[in-house]
C-alpha cells in the first residue's frame, strides 16, 4: 500500500487548524518518499510525522504561488543540515531555477547533495522506479500543473509448492516462471509460468491536482482510484464572491469527479472561511451531493493508504 500523508491543507494563508499546501506520498516498502508543493512551515510539519527530510527523494511543484513554494528553501536547508547526500530532484514550472538559485546565492546555502531541478510542462512525462507522472496544465492565474501518478501492475503470486510438486528445481528457473515465460525440463517438459502465477494486481492511478478551476482537464487520464483536488469553496459562497478567483468549489469538483470515473475524491485546498463555526461539513455534504464515491475532506496529518 501507498502512504499518502497531507501535510498542509488550507488555501493561500495557514490557520490555527491547517498549515498551507504540501503532501507527502511514500510508495510502497521504500524508505524513500516524495513531496507534493511545499508553502511555508512545511519542515515544521514534516517534524510532527514519521517522515524524515533525510529521506526525501523527490519534490514536485505545482505552481509558484507562496503558499506552494515559499517553505521550499528552508527544507533544503535543514536537509544540508542533517548531512544528508543522496541527491534531490525538484520537478516544477519555468522559473523555479531562477527563484531557487537566486534564494540560495543571496543566502551563501551550499548544500552537500545533488540538487537537480527540472523545469516541466504541459507534454512532460517522467518515469521512476515503479511508477510515472504525467504531467496536466491546469487552468489557474499563473502556470500551474496537476500530475496524474500511475503505478506499475503487481506481478500475481508465485505458486511455489505447485512448482515443487512439478519437480521443478528452484533458482533460474523458478525465476523465468515468476516472469511468466515458458520453460522446458530435462525430461522434455514444458511448463508455462502462466499456469503458476497468480493474475496480476492492477497499479493504483492517482491524480494530485494543483490550483485549477476546471477539474475535467485531467479527463484524458482517467479513470481514477483516488483525486485529490482543491475545493477551496462551496457554490454558494463562490458566487457571492466579488472578485472572482480561479479555484473549483465543491460542486464543481464532484460533478467532475462523477464524469471521469473517480472511485475516492479527497477535497483539498480548504478556504480559511471553513474552519469557522464548523462549516467544514457544508464543503462535504455539497461534494457528497453530485459525487456517488467515497469523498473526503483533508486534514492536516491526515494518513491514508492506496
Amino acid at each position: 500500500m501507498h502512504t499518502i500523508t497531507f501535510l498542509g491543507t488550507s488555501a493561500g494563508v495557514p490557520t490555527r487548524f491547517r498549515n498551507v499546501s504540501a503532501l507527502a506520498l511514500q510508495p510502497e516498502n521504500s524508505k524513500k518518499w516524495m513531496l507534493f508543493d511545499c508553502g511555508e512551515a512545511t519542515q515544521h510539519q514534516i517534524m510532527k510525522t514519521s517522515l524524515s527530510a533525510y529521506n526525501l527523494e523527490r519534490i514536485f511543484i505545482t505552481h509558484l504561488h507562496g503558499d506552494h513554494v515559499y517553505g521550499l528553501c528552508g527544507l533544503l536547508a535543514s536537509k544540508g543540515m542533517q548531512r544528508s547526500e543522496s541527491a534531490l530532484e525538484i520537478y516544477g514550472p519555468e522559473g523555479l531555477r531562477e527563484m531557487l538559485g537566486c534564494v540560495m546565492h543571496h543566502s551563501q546555502l551550499n548544500l552537500p547533495f545533488d540538487l537537480k531541478i527540472f523545469e516541466i510542462d504541459a507534454n512532460s512525462s517522467m518515469r521512476f522506479e515503479d511508477f510515472r507522472i504525467d504531467v496536466v496544465e491546469l487552468s489557474h492565474s499563473i502556470t500551474s500543473y496537476g500530475f496524474v501518478l500511475t503505478f506499475d501492475d503487481k506481478p500475481g503470486r508465485f505458486d511455489v509448492e505447485k512448482a515443487k510438486k512439478l519437480h521443478i528445481p528452484e533458482g533460474p528457473l523458478f525465476a523465468k516462471l515468476k516472469k511468466g515465460e515458458s520453460i522446458t525440463l530435462p525430461d522434455g517438459r514444458t511448463v508455462s509460468g502462466t499456469d503458476l502465477v497468480g493474475p496480476s494486481k492492477k497499479g493504483a492511478r492517482i491524480v494530485i491536482g494543483g490550483d485549477n478551476d476546471n477539474p475535467l482537464l485531467f479527463s484524458p487520464y482517467a479513470p481514477f482510484d483516488l483525486m485529490i483536488h482543491e475545493a477551496t469553496y462551496t457554490q454558494k459562497d463562490f458566487d457571492r464572491l466579488e472578485r472572482k478567483f480561479k479555484h473549483t468549489t465543491a460542486k464543481q469538483l464532484a460533478q467532475a469527479a462523477q464524469k471521469m470515473g473517480v472511485s475516492w475524491l479527497i477535497l483539498n485546498h480548504i478556504s480559511p472561511r471553513y474552519d469557522k463555526n464548523g462549516r467544514i461539513s457544508e464543503l462535504l455534504d455539497e461534494a457528497k451531493r453530485y459525487f456517488d464515491g467515497r469523498v473526503d475532506v483533508a486534514y492536516d496529518f491526515m494518513k491514508i493508504e492506496i
